[in-house]
């Protein structure tokens, strides 16, 4: 019969599992009671001891920099890794482990764009999207678009793919009987429910191509130009750094820069040449330097008024 451990072995063990951050305890009267921590099952379970420095940073790294909206979402199955990894980061023995304890203190990240406050998405309901995704079933939604904000009619779409764009989340899902799918923005959903009907996804859709080649999300997407440019005070310097397009040519002439290439004409082109203001000026095509010597027209009287 095998000896059973004393109560001061079980009380060290059970120290040691608190230390890794894997059960936790509290005092009712003179009694201590424990109990496994939420979350420390599976792989938190089994990290808390073999975990090592550079894992915990990791992880940290990871957590603190997931500051989209999908990784953000999906990393929720990993808050118990995280826990671990920052109560390993905070038992350091000596100045090396110390280092990696402020590390993620000495790194930041900032968006280049204005700041907006993007509406957050329902956890619940982001779970259920993606669950239905990944096992291939059909999805019954209940959708408020802006011209239709207290829609409360259900329909039943196939969830083709999710896409972040400029801190909104989209759903780009199927309708049967329509050859193209739709955009949906996961903060209008009002209600998600899985349904246990599969259905089959289509070989010829590809998410990638969808957003990638047929820039989709630029809104308005018309047709390819060849789009030159015209910079002054330094405003396209950074392109020649990050091309605007693959074929992209790009001149100094006196103190300007002369950039041209091919692109897709969209509304997210228009919005990118109207925040350079008065230091470009677009020279082709025809068609949309005038759409835009109309809009500072416009703009050149309501200013002056």
């Amino acid at each position: 019969m095998p000896n059973t451990p004393s109560s001061k072995t079980i009380y060290r063990h059970l120290q040691k599992l608190e230390e890794e951050g894997l059960v936790e305890m509290s005092q009712r009267g003179t009694a201590s009671v424990w109990r496994k921590k939420a979350g420390a099952s599976g792989m938190a379970a089994k990290a808390g001891a073999m975990m090592s420095f550079d894992e915990a940073l990791a992880l940290q790294t990871l957590r603190r920099f997931s500051s989209r909206q999908i990784p953000e979402l999906v990393a929720e199955s990993l808050s118990a890794m995280f826990e671990i990894a920052e109560t390993r980061l905070q038992k350091t023995n000596s100045e090396t482990e110390r280092k990696y304890s402020r590390w993620a203190s000495k790194v930041a990240v900032e968006s280049g764009g204005f700041a907006l406050h993007y509406p957050s998405i329902d956890r619940d309901m982001f779970a259920t999207v993606s669950r239905s995704l990944f096992e291939e079933r059909k999805l019954e939604i209940v959708y408020r678009p802006r011209h239709n904000a207290d829609n409360d009619r259900a329909k039943i779409v196939l969830p083709y793919g999710l896409v972040e764009v400029g801190g909104l989340v989209y759903l780009v899902a199927g309708t049967e009987g329509k050859p193209d799918p739709t955009m949906y923005r996961m903060d209008r959903l009002t209600r998600a429910a899985a349904r246990l009907e599969p259905f089959a996804y289509p070989a010829s859709f590809s998410l990638d191509a969808y957003v990638r080649q047929q820039r989709r999300f630029d809104f308005m997407v018309e047709k390819e130009a060849v789009l030159k440019l015209k910079f002054v005070g330094g405003a396209g310097d950074h392109l020649l750094e990050a091309p605007m397009s693959k074929d992209q040519k790009s001149t100094r002439k006196e103190d300007a820069l002369h950039v041209q290439g091919t692109v897709m004409l969209s509304q997210r082109l228009r919005w990118w040449l109207r925040s350079f203001g008065p230091n470009v000026e677009v020279l082709g095509p025809a068609t949309l330097r005038a759409e835009l010597a109309a809009e500072a027209a416009e703009l050149a009287t309501i200013y002056s008024a």
